[in-house]
């Protein structure tokens, strides 16, 4: 399991700080950094007596979403319940068949949970506020939708100061290892133009930058007030706008900012020039993930990813060249595709400059355009359960081969042996990759997640993980 900040949460606290000045306090429980289970949940929220709970998850966190809003209703049946981020954007609907959830917050919350606050307090109809979703006499409501927010200088920096940089430290990060802890997310902009199907839409679809200097302010803040040592950019397209992004690693460069720099979320290969490679570089950048997902031209086109493979195998190999590590992620089963095809794609990857290829089972999510191929790609498969579909990125059983009897962690586990058990990506990764125990350990979960999930050998990790602790001591218990 890897961890983030939450960043939708700390731009919200910052709204209603700069909004509603010392009128509301505030608790942000982080339940799966402190690993707190429902007991502990219900005594925090006793303690806290709170007359709101905002909750946020992802899709494949619902179910705990779910519980922990019976446990708020338990504590206290008069609490408002209200759930935003991802999952709430998409399937708020589905959520609100729950009766421990009151409203939804659809897509960007930054304006709109501000006003449902503010309607609660002069008790107006939520009619009047856009952007949510509710039950009124058993029947569900939406009102209109919110338009994304057009300045993203407008909002205020996040409420960095409500985390704790050291605890998250000692975690797996989205970029799976750590070369300077502590590290912090960032994002610089807001929605990628894109159309892929198996991807979100909650930013839309025109991308929205913070400018330059706006993102230098919480560089600034986050280095030399909070000591952050290491910065994982996560916009959906860092390089969609090849200047802006050389103008941040030349103030970088120019301000003195000492700080790595890591790229978990995947750039886009086919947009990468030298030039802005080389100034990530001179900026602390040491990684990049791209997102490939197929070397099938055929699929590029159904899945509307359309890359020019050609080209992201140069920019793979400029990555190289510059000194940083090149990853990338790939997706197996897609909807109608052959052995073939990921043969092709895990070739894609063993001959290219990679260092680290990840090669996950597709999820296919209920309302997206991959879900509706899936359809079509499958008649005889109950689409209408939706329970079949395993949500996880490690599904016990993988939806391609619920649909099709084919073993895709089978070939899974073959594209991962391929590709790791080469004598020249080993020499790499101990050669290039950073020499510190977070590398250890976040070599530790990346096998871990591998066998457990392939080989269901979780028994040979205990051991394994009580001697790296009891001799490095980089776990925390």
């Amino acid at each position: 399991m890897s961890f983030a900040q939450p960043l939708g949460l700390l731009y919200l606290i910052s709204i209603l700080r700069r909004d509603f000045p010392g009128e509301f306090e505030i608790d942000l429980v982080e339940q799966a950094l402190y690993d707190l289970d429902l007991d502990q949940m219900r005594e925090r929220i006793r303690r806290f007596e709170p007359d709101l709970v905002g909750l946020s998850c992802l899709s494949v966190e619902a179910e705990e979403m779910h519980r922990v809003a019976k446990v708020a209703k338990e504590v206290n049946p008069d609490c408002v319940t209200v759930l935003g981020g991802p999952h709430a954007s998409v399937f708020f609907d589905y959520s609100l068949q729950d009766p421990n959830l009151d409203l939804t917050v659809i897509n960007e919350g930054e304006v709109t949970f501000p006003e449902l606050l503010q309607a609660l307090r002069e008790d107006r109809p939520l009619e009047e506020v856009q952007g949510l979703a509710f039950r009124r006499d058993r029947q569900l409501v939406q009102t209109p939708p919110r338009a994304h927010v057009a300045d993203l200088d407008a909002i205020p920096l996040p409420a960095w100061d409500l985390i704790d940089f050291e605890r998250y430290g000692i975690q797996i990060s989205m970029n799976g290892f750590c070369h300077s802890p502590p590290w912090a997310i960032l994002f610089t902009s807001r929605a990628c133009p894109y159309h892929c199907t198996y991807c979100h839409s909650i930013f839309g679809k025109k991308v929205r930058a913070r400018s330059v200097e706006n993102v230098m302010q919480e560089i600034e803040l986050l280095v030399k007030q909070h000591g952050i040592r290491e910065l994982h950019i996560v916009d959906d397209i860092f390089n969609y706008d090849l200047d802006r992004a050389k103008r941040i690693c030349d103030e970088i460069v120019a301000r003195g900012i000492k700080v790595k720099i890591a790229f978990p979320n995947g750039l886009r290969g086919d947009r990468m020039d030298r030039e802005l490679l080389h100034k990530l570089k001179e900026a602390g950048c040491y990684v990049i993930t791209y997102a490939v997902e197929t070397a099938s031209p055929r699929l590029q086109k159904m899945i509307r990813k359309n890359l020019n493979l050609d080209q992201v195998r140069q920019a793979i190999a400029w990555t190289y060249e510059e000194g940083i590590i090149p990853q990338a992620f790939f997706m197996l089963g897609f909807p109608g595709e052959s052995r073939e095809e990921m043969e092709m794609t895990v070739d894609y990857a063993i001959h290219s400059k990679l260092l680290r290829g990840w090669f996950f089972t597709t999820v296919v999510y209920p309302r997206t355009r991959l879900f509706e191929l899936s359809k079509q790609a499958y008649p005889d498969f109950d689409f209408s359960r939706w329970d079949l579909f395993d949500l996880r990125y490690w599904a016990e059983t993988p939806f391609y081969t619920k649909a099709t009897g084919i073993d895709l962690f089978k070939i899974q586990r073959n594209a991962y042996r391929r590709f790791f058990l080469r004598p020249w990506i080993i020499l790499m990764i101990l050669w290039r990759f950073p020499k510190n125990l977070f590398i250890l350990r976040g070599i530790y979960w990346g096998l871990r997640s591998v066998f457990i999930s392939l080989y269901k050998l979780e028994s040979l990790f205990r051991p394994i993980r009580k001697f790296l602790n009891r001799r490095f001591g980089i776990f925390k218990e």
